[in-house]
């Protein structure tokens, strides 16, 4: 799985944080991201080793990002809306093994 092209960035993050989370993103290469509003429930041991409360308003925000930029954008997030701030963003990543409709993202990356 290390030679994928592209990681999905899964960040949950306090409800209101979503343009703070995406301004740290841009600035490391991100071009969008999808967000999805959410309320975890059930998850007391989780919420201890986490440090956030799983059974408030979240939003989960989804970010494709290509494997050489995850590092730089998982660490913008993290430095700009990570646990020690209001937001208290958790940030992972996920393989992504294949895509449909990013490869024009990439024909005009190549042309300019």
């Amino acid at each position: 799985m290390k030679d994928t092209k592209y990681e999905l960035l899964v960040v949950i993050a306090n409800q209101g944080y979503t343009e703070q989370i995406m301004a740290a993103a841009r600035r490391e290469n991100a071009s969008g991201g999808t967000v999805i509003h959410a309320k975890g429930t059930g998850m007391e041991g989780a919420e201890k080793f986490l440090g956030v409360s799983l059974a408030s308003e979240k939003e989960l925000v989804l970010i494709v990002v290509k494997h050489a930029d995850k590092n730089n954008v998982m660490t913008a997030i993290m430095q700009e809306a990570g646990l020690e701030t209001k937001a208290k963003a958790i940030v992972f990543s996920l393989p992504v093994t294949g895509t449909a409709g990013l490869r024009l993202q990439d024909l005009n990356e190549e042309n300019t």
